[in-house]
């Protein structure tokens, strides 16, 4: 076997590799974690690296995330803990991989990824179900929580996501029409299933990009489109608030939990908003560079002795803007709006019909992170590196690798 032979053989093996991530996504972090150090593995030996290092610099959205890490590395220069801030970079290994990420994924199999996704969400939503009508029992999932732990932060907002593409993907794809009806009914389904589980965050962006998807369908006629968003999207929300006990006492609770913050910020959402507010005060004395790349957590700590003795420290403002601000300041803030900015813009320079998915996409990101560092979780961490590669990738890019 040559070596061109030899580098074509593991280049679709990792292609396939990617669709696996993409599939194992919304079940399994260590498998996710697994398929990513095969894909590194095999990225490695494939070689080509002038080829793949092209690729890489001429990718905007690819050189936005790396100077966002960038300066990370350099946050480590003004921070007082360092190895601290060497297990923060740690967790951003999920978005270093995106350019190994990007000279891996194929043009032509940009449906497949998207695919595989659907299916390993449609998984996902299997499970809830069956624990929903009490038919799969493990760990803490019941009847009534319906995702394990605290899974629901991570699996509505892919819930979200996937309830997009696959409306996205009735709407413009090419389908069979012996798909077509079994599709509906999965769509269908999923929405449902977006109201008997519990994650707000997931919810939030839900209707947004359902605001979205009506701005697309109606882009002739933004009139028409205000006006359904402004009908629709209420009555989708007053239906699942009425019909669903669960989304019911999760918008209830919040509002409570909102009104009673002062008396008792010790609650799901008032702790949320303690975590912001004393990060505030971080901010406000570090605006432009930060605190650094590790001294979050000791920062926090010395704000929440004086601000708020009785409440629990924490290393993690559930906030990815907060966070960010904290660490690196407006500096930080200004590198992280730039990869999304770049996004949006590719999603006006790229034109093959998936120009509506890479504005949804940013505009996702944009709206989860006001409820969680979601760069820094496991599974959302790649499934921003991943999708990241192949809905911004250029056909003559990928061609050139074939």
């Amino acid at each position: 076997m040559n070596n061109r032979t030899f580098q074509q053989n593991a280049g679709r093996l990792n292609a396939w590799l990617l669709a696996v991530m993409a599939f194992v996504l919304p079940l399994s972090t260590s498998a996710l974690s697994i398929v990513a150090i095969l894909i590194l593995v095999v990225w490695l030996v494939e070689g080509g690296y002038r080829e793949k290092l092209r690729l890489i610099s001429t990718n905007p959205v690819t050189m936005a995330v790396l100077l966002y890490l960038a300066l990370y590395v350099i946050g480590l220069l003004w921070t007082e803990d360092l190895g601290n801030g060497l297990d923060v970079l740690k967790k951003y290994w999920k978005l270093m991989l995106l350019p190994v990420f990007l000279t891996t994924a194929r043009w032509e199999m940009r449906r497949v990824y998207t695919g595989f996704f659907l299916a390993g969400m449609t998984v996902a939503v299997t499970m809830t179900y069956m624990a929903w009508f009490g038919l799969l029992h493990y760990a803490d999932i019941t009847t009534q929580h319906l995702t394990r732990g605290t899974f629901h932060v991570i699996y509505n907002p892919m819930l979200a996501l996937a309830i997009y593409l696959l409306c996205h993907e009735l709407i413009w794809g090419k389908i069979r029409s012996a798909l077509r009806w079994p599709l509906v009914g999965l769509a269908f389904l999923m929405i449902f299933n977006m109201f008997i589980t519990e994650g707000r965050g997931g919810q939030i962006v839900f209707f947004v990009l359902l605001g979205l998807l009506f701005l697309q369908i109606f882009r002739k006629n933004i009139l028409r489109a205000g006006l359904i968003m402004v009908f629709l999207l209420p009555v989708i929300f007053t239906a699942g608030y009425q019909l669903s006990p669960v989304f019911h006492g999760r918008v209830d609770r919040a509002c409570s939990e909102v009104r009673q913050f002062k008396s008792n910020p010790n609650t799901s959402v008032g702790l949320r908003l303690l975590f912001w507010q004393n990060s505030w005060e971080i901010i406000k004395k570090s605006p432009w560079l930060g605190v650094g790349t590790g001294d979050f957590q000791s920062a926090y700590a010395e704000v929440n002795k004086l601000q708020s003795p009785r409440m629990v420290a924490t290393d993690n403002p559930h906030n990815q803007y907060v966070f960010v601000l904290c660490q690196l300041g407006l500096l930080g803030l200004a590198a992280l709006i730039g990869i999304f900015v770049t996004q949006i813009r590719q999603a006006f320079v790229l034109s093959d019909g998936w120009e509506r998915i890479r504005l949804a996409f940013p505009l996702f990101f944009l709206t989860i992170m006001f409820t969680e560092s979601y760069l820094i979780i496991a599974q959302t961490g790649f499934l921003f590196s991943l999708f990241s590669a192949v809905l911004y990738m250029r056909k003559e890019s990928a061609e050139a690798r074939i």
